[in-house]
Formats: C-alpha cells, sequence, structure tokens
C-alpha cells in the first residue's frame, strides 16, 4: 500500500481552517467564501472542500467569474472527503478551507482534514452562543483524538450595519466565561456578499455589475483575513486591522464591531 498522500509532511503545514454551524442559517458559507476571496486579493491560492450536502460551493463555482487562484472540491458525504482532499492538495494550495454542516459526522470531518483551525459563525443570539459551546466540546473531542491542538474561535455574522453593544454583550460574556474566542472582526449583511452567489466571481465582478457597496465589502474582508492570520499565529499583532482582542475584553469587541 502507497503512502497516504494526506500524510505528507508538506499537506501538514497548509493553513487548514473550517468552517461549522450547527445551526444553519448563521452565514457559514459567506464567512468562508469571504475568506477565501480576501487570501486571494492577498496572493494565495486556496482549495476549498464543500462538505455540505446542499453544496453551495460547488453552485458558486459553476457561476461564470471563478478566480484561478480558487478551487472548490465536492464531498456532500463523509465517503467523499478523502478523494475531495486528495483533489485539493493537488492543486497545490497555500490554504485549504473546509465548509461543513454541523451535523454529528463534523468530528469525522475534523479527523479527515486535521484543521489547524475551527471557526463557528454566530448570527448574534442568544441560542446560537450555546451552539458555539457544543463546537466547542466538539473540537475538544478532537483534539484529543488527533493528539494534537486545534484553535477554536467565534465569528459573529449577519450583523446589521448599526450595532449596538447591549446587543452583543450577553453572547460575548457568555464566550468570554466558557473560554471560547471570538474574531474581533464581525461580518456585517452587505448586499455585495449576498450577490457573490447570485452573479459569481469575485468582489471585481461584483464591481464590474454595479453592485453597491464593493469598496466597504473589500475592507471587511482584508480586516477578516488578518484577524483569521493573527489568530493562527501567521501574522504579527501589529500587521493586522484591528489587533486581536481576547474574548476576555468584551467591551472593546463590542466597540469594534458597532
Amino acid at each position: 500500500m502507497g503512502a497516504d498522500p494526506l500524510r505528507r509532511p508538506e499537506v501538514l503545514r497548509l493553513p487548514t481552517v473550517a468552517f461549522v454551524s450547527p445551526k444553519g442559517g448563521a452565514g457559514k458559507t459567506t464567512a468562508s467564501m469571504l475568506l477565501a476571496l480576501g487570501l486571494v486579493e492577498q496572493g494565495h491560492k486556496v482549495a476549498m472542500i464543500d462538505a455540505d450536502p446542499n453544496k453551495p460551493l460547488v453552485h458558486w463555482a459553476s457561476l461564470p467569474g471563478r478566480p484561478n487562484a480558487i478551487s472548490v472540491h465536492a464531498a456532500p458525504f463523509e465517503m467523499d472527503l478523502p478523494d475531495a482532499l486528495r483533489e485539493a492538495n493537488g492543486k497545490k494550495p497555500d490554504w485549504i478551507i473546509l465548509d461543513t454542516e454541523g451535523s454529528a459526522r463534523v468530528g469525522l470531518s475534523f479527523t479527515a482534514v486535521k484543521p489547524d483551525l475551527v471557526i463557528t459563525p454566530l448570527a448574534s443570539s442568544a441560542l446560537e452562543a450555546l451552539q458555539a459551546l457544543k463546537m466547542a466540546e466538539i473540537v475538544g473531542n478532537a483534539e484529543k483524538k488527533l493528539r494534537r491542538p486545534i484553535k477554536h474561535a467565534c465569528l459573529l455574522t449577519r450583523l446589521p450595519a448599526a450595532v449596538r453593544p447591549k446587543s452583543l454583550k450577553g453572547i460575548v460574556e457568555q464566550l468570554r466565561i466558557n473560554n471560547i474566542a471570538i474574531l474581533p472582526t464581525g461580518i456585517i449583511e452587505k448586499e455585495a456578499f449576498r450577490m457573490i452567489f447570485a452573479l459569481g466571481g469575485d468582489l471585481a465582478t461584483l464591481e464590474k455589475n454595479g453592485v453597491y457597496g464593493v469598496g466597504q465589502a473589500r475592507t471587511i474582508a482584508h480586516t477578516y483575513v488578518n484577524a483569521v492570520k493573527e489568530f493562527m499565529g501567521l501574522l504579527a499583532p501589529k500587521e493586522a486591522e484591528p489587533a486581536m482582542a481576547p474574548a476576555s475584553q468584551p467591551q472593546a469587541i463590542e466597540g469594534r464591531l458597532g
């Protein structure tokens, strides 16, 4: 039997991020797509594994304008993950992004993909904060099984343009008490983010089609990518915009998202 290509040292060095949400409608796929597009704009090559049975990324990739630096590999069922990973690694990416549902099989996905970071998108509700606690437990179990650390952070998504700090205080406090980190850059509701899945392509494609707010969307993407890089230890704090704040500073996080 030949060597497993997923265990090659050069593969293990690839930054790998998994987006998981136990609850639908939290903006999981938008968050994964935005990270990919932001990384490409910074000169990186990205392979995306679509492990959502609804295959939203596969649909996006079928539309015109997909950047050559992004490849999408379908894995709608657990048995599809090994082939999808081999295809993704064959593209020689700089990053691998996994978009998967939050079902019971997510732990098996972690075992196969071995993510460095798991991001749980939250649509700013107390109920979803409870789901984040559940995901933290799943990540902890995966760490024990893989015998390696896995970073875990929550990402506030689908935020209105004007956010009152009080609307986030309870969520931030609950996550802080449970030692769950929050990325300081939330994903604000933008027409541009919705239109990516309608028109295809990237942010430049949206600009050509006259979609409103692309400039602001690009700024959000840039800040978000840098926040992820810093959280993973791939970017010096002074290079990130804004600098990361621990979840023990809810006022600072709320201020940045407000």
